[in-house]
């Protein structure tokens, strides 16, 4: 039987102790969750990662047959254990490097909240201008005309965005973020499925249930404080997996082959006496901060669908809509692309790893990681097939590229990261064009750059690891954080309307798995060196 014993854990860059009450039965990495200690973990407790490596005074459990696979044998003998295999039965102290409370964590956090809109020409509707003017600069915002209000959250894996709108004039009245507390289980969407296929579905729907809570309770008292009625609902976009766990839906097929969803369409829920609805995606892999993001940008009633869904003839400039081309792009863990034209829409995503994560091994934002290697490159300290020059090899380099910019520590392992991250990318758009039937870049002419590497990429650098071919490169514009601007929206126009728009553009869209295509693995190995060019 299980017991409950102390934990303490030492921060040893801080020195700061955090008391824990840990169940005997449990690793110790599940105390420190429930603890709300935070230690990081890449692999969601599954041993393979070694980034949640704790140092036992004292006493030490005895080691699994994993510990002993990853961790060196001295260090063993020392008391180095992994946090997700030890099971302590007695009370213990840990020492680890980095550990934090969540509040603590978060007090340095930036999350992108900001949507910079897309072009006229693309029909945007008025009243995301409006979303545009509050959220890009607070000067200069429209005069409130209605009390009534509403808020809009942006579910990600790593980061939870929340934002209180005014509902006549979309003027955004106060904004909530913080870090996904699921983190603690994976930071990728494949740990998150796994651990709720596990077991951990409830626990992990309560952790973002009760952050959202914790928002919903910020944004009443903002709307209290601003003399305007409380917020009435919540309208949500996220990702296919994030949207499965909130809901509580089975997500264990969204793993594994045919990827098969519960459910993509609207969804309404209530908890703690707070209304919400998730906004329809398109596939289990590109899911409703995808469709948000296009909603956002005008891109989901394009000419000729809108006209047939009336009842009406077509334009005279239709033609011509149909023959120009965009595409839209989140890079991330997971990078989600969809491109369309005036009549149809295809989309994919790639596993793209942590290198175009916000925050690196290092701590390094994933533009700022890339911007480096392109500078090697241009130096000459890497070559097109992506390896480091002596010394460097073994050791790695620090690089400050650029006056002013902090110096970033990229080591050969990095650079194999943003190669297989950049093929992945650069095979999707390959696949994304073969299936609109599209021979060259000139037709697409815009590249819509959504969600935070987007926002932060240099278009240079972008181009000269051949992340993006050179041909798209001025035609590239950042959004910002379109998916949350997408749930406002989504909220503001009317779940009804919003969802019977959105979910027809979703049935369009010839969503495929590219890595289930034939040629992948060929396409993929072509784009590896940082000078490729298949088409």
């Amino acid at each position: 039987m299980s017991e409950q014993i102390q934990a303490t854990v030492i921060c040893k860059t801080e020195g700061i102790r955090y008391e824990l009450r840990h169940d005997t039965g449990n690793t110790l990495l599940e105390s420190m969750r429930e603890g709300t200690v935070v230690l990081p973990s890449l692999c969601g407790g599954m041993g393979k990662c070694g980034r949640c490596i704790v140092k036992f005074q004292g006493y030490a459990p005895l080691p699994t047959q994993t510990e002993r696979l990853i961790i060196e044998p001295e260090k063993i003998r020392a008391g180095y254990r992994l946090a997700c295999m030890a099971r302590p039965k007695r009370e213990c102290i840990v020492e680890a490097d980095f550990v934090g409370n969540r509040a603590e964590e978060e007090q340095s956090l930036h999350v992108l909240t900001g949507y910079y809109g897309a072009d006229k020409e693309r029909r945007m509707e008025t009243c995301i201008d409006d979303i545009r003017a509050a959220a890009g600069r607070q000067d200069g915002v429209p005069e409130k005309t209605d009390d009534r209000t509403f808020a809009a959250a942006d579910i990600g894996t790593t980061t939870i965005a929340m934002q209180l709108l005014e509902t006549d004039s979309g003027r955004i009245l106060d904004t909530f973020t913080c870090l996904n507390p699921q983190r603690s289980y994976g930071m990728d969407v494949i740990s998150r499925i796994r651990a709720a296929d596990e077991g951990q579905g409830d626990i992990l729907r309560k952790l973002v249930r009760d952050v959202l809570s914790a928002g919903w309770e910020q944004l009443k008292k903002s709307a209290e404080n601003q003399g305007v009625r409380e917020p009435e609902f919540l309208s949500i976009a996220c990702n296919t997996a994030m949207g499965h766990i909130f809901m509580g839906y089975p997500a264990g097929n969204l793993g594994k082959s045919p990827f098969l969803p519960v459910s993509i369409k609207t969804a309404a829920v209530e908890w703690n006496g707070i209304r919400a609805a998730l906004a329809p995606g398109i596939s289990a892999f590109v899911g409703g901060d995808i469709l948000a993001g296009l909603y956002a940008c005008g891109l989901c009633r394009p000419v000729s669908w809108s006209c047939a869904q009336n009842g009406v003839g077509g334009r005279e400039d239709s033609a011509a809509e149909d023959d120009a081309a965009w595409l839209f792009m989140d890079l991330g863990t997971n990078a989600e692309m969809v491109m369309g034209t005036g009549s149809r829409a295809a989309a994919t995503a790639a596993a793209a790893g942590s290198a175009f994560e916000g925050r690196g091994k290092d701590g390094t934002a994933g533009s700022e990681r890339l911007r480096v290697v392109a500078y090697l490159l241009e130096k000459g300290i890497v070559d097109e097939t992506g390896l480091l020059a002596e010394p460097y090899f073994e050791t790695g380099i620090a690089v400050q590229a650029g006056e002013g910019r902090n110096s970033v520590f990229i080591t050969q392992e990095d650079i194999r990261d943003i190669q297989m991250a950049k093929a992945a990318v650069r095979s999707g758009i390959h696949f994304l064009m073969k299936k609109m039937d599209i021979q060259d870049y000139g037709r697409i002419n815009k590249v819509y750059m959504a969600g935070g590497m987007g926002f932060y990429l240099d278009k240079r650098s972008a181009v000269r690891t051949g992340l993006l071919p050179a041909e798209l490169e001025e035609r590239i514009e950042t959004v910002g954080n379109a998916a949350l601007a997408g749930a406002a929206l989504f909220g503001r126009k009317g779940w009804e309307e919003s969802s019977r728009e959105m979910e027809a553009f979703a049935d369009v869209v010839n969503a495929f798995n590219m890595a289930e295509l034939a040629e992948f693995e060929e396409v993929y190995i072509g784009y590896m060196n940082f000078d490729c060019k298949i088409l």
